[in-house]
């Protein structure tokens, strides 16, 4: 639908419920928690731009590493090089120099499980090695300078593919904003808070890690220049200082990276976007349109239901409904096909709603409100910086599943829109074997209904 439409009288009916703040002793309790609506259409939520893959950066920025600490080698001619003494290796520039050194080899090694923070890493690491090495006079600095400079090509042209997301994003909502509010339930500040927090957590952990081995090197090295230099005329090498330096510098990688997330919410946080579908540049559980073959607890229940008895009977293991739902019996006197393909028109529009009804790979139908008024949400929505956490209407306004409900994840440009659904295994069956169609328009339903002989009715629609 488009935003045009969001303002028309019919619309306003529908939403109008979550634009009301309680008027008793409760709006202090509340305020806090309202959000102003963001409701973008299915093409504008579409059109939101997505980043491109990090594979790519990533795999440049590891082979400019590999190559950078190859050509050093071959600068400074290492294979001739001779193991230095007790005395010399103790020495600062020794020292640091080999610290760097084995950091740039460490990186090269593992530097690819970094992904996307690899080039913003490797411009720092090789950096330094350039710096220690040109305090020398080293042949290999120029090859450690052009690692250097290049990897920070890399790490900026990384940088900028993040604004233009951005900037879509904040002139899409400041463009939207009609005045349209609603509470927002603390299950779902709980999470943001959780999610915020995990990177600060985790810059946390690598502080405390690095702050140990670094002490852990100072300790070891203070003793090693108070030692007797070994008869085996054995160098001074502290391995412990090379995963230290790695540490540091992904402490300031995830510095860095928790501090944009926080800048970044600062202005997504006051809004709350309703999600019109898939298409859009994130992902979570719950943010596309409600399936099929699924039976509600409560439904199981019902005079002849065999659908529990039948999942047990298959799998002994079986427990409860451990999905929230209850498996379906095709063959159940309550729920089967056959009960399906039974009821008059009249009897199936009543009850299209019910989940059962459908294949599971089949869309349920939706209300024309469902259509005006989306049921879920993101929270603090800001693109691949913060997915937003995914909310949904409740009696008060919109709240999370679960204070532990993770934030959407982001989707790159080559990511398929395609959902596995609509791959040819998940396709309605052929037009062979139809029993007959039921149009949903008389029960405020969008869509058709396509029954089977042997198989859960599907809907045709003509929407997305």
């Amino acid at each position: 639908m488009p935003h045009g439409d969001n303002n028309d009288c019919e619309s306003v009916a529908v939403l109008g419920l979550i634009s009301r703040i309680p008027q008793d002793g409760a709006m202090q309790d509340v305020r806090h928690n309202v959000r102003e609506l963001i409701r973008p259409s299915k093409e504008e939520w579409a059109s939101l731009p997505r980043r491109r893959s990090g594979v790519r950066p990533t795999l440049l920025a590891w082979l400019l590493g590999l190559l950078t600490v190859g050509g050093a080698f071959v600068a400074d001619r290492g294979w001739e090089e001779t193991p230095l003494g007790w005395e010399e290796s103790l020495l600062p520039v020794n020292v640091f120099g080999g610290m760097v050194t084995n950091t740039s080899i460490l990186m090269v090694v593992l530097g690819w499980s970094l992904g996307r923070r690899l080039p913003f890493a490797s411009a720092a690491l090789l950096g330094t090695c350039a710096v220690a090495y040109a305090s020398v006079g080293a042949a290999s600095t120029t090859a450690w300078a052009a690692g250097a400079v290049l990897s920070a090509v890399l790490a900026t042209a990384e940088l900028v593919s993040s604004p233009p997301q951005l900037r879509e994003i904040r002139e899409l909502s400041a463009r939207l904003r009609d005045g349209m509010t609603t509470v927002v339930g603390e299950k779902a500040f709980l999470a943001e808070r959780r999610e915020l927090a995990l990177g600060w957590w985790v810059a946390f952990g690598l502080a405390c890690v690095s702050a140990a081995l670094w002490a852990w090197f100072a300790a070891d090295w203070t003793t090693a220049r108070a030692t007797t230099p070994p008869s085996d005329r054995e160098s001074f090498e502290p391995n412990e200082a090379v995963f230290a330096l790695a540490a540091t510098l992904l402490l300031a990688v995830f510095c860095g990276k928790a501090a944009h997330r926080w800048w970044v919410h600062r202005y997504a946080r006051q809004f709350v976007w309703i999600v019109p579908g898939s298409g859009g540049p994130v992902w979570a559980q719950g943010l596309d349109p409600s399936y099929g073959g699924k039976l509600e607890p409560k439904e199981s229940d019902a005079p002849g239901c065999t659908c529990d008895e039948e999942t047990e009977r298959r799998d002994p293991e079986y427990e409860e409904s451990p999905v929230g739902y209850v498996l379906l019996d095709d063959y159940c006197a309550a729920h089967g096909i056959d009960t399906v393909n039974a009821m008059n028109h009249d009897a199936f529009r009543a009850i299209a709603r019910s989940a059962w009804l459908w294949d599971e790979s089949s869309r349920v139908p939706q209300t024309k409100d469902d259509v005006i008024a989306s049921s879920t949400g993101l929270l603090a929505f800001a693109g691949h910086v913060f997915g937003g956490i995914p909310v949904k209407r409740d009696a008060r306004g919109m709240d999370a599943v679960d204070p532990s409900v993770g934030k959407a994840e982001e989707l790159k440009q080559s990511d398929q829109d395609i959902p596995a659904w609509n791959e040819p295994k998940f396709l309605p069956p052929t037009e062979q074997g139809i029993l007959d169609t039921i149009d949903l328009a008389p029960a405020g339903l969008t869509g058709t209904a396509v029954r089977y002989r042997h198989g859960r009715a599907w809907l045709r629609t003509d929407g997305p």
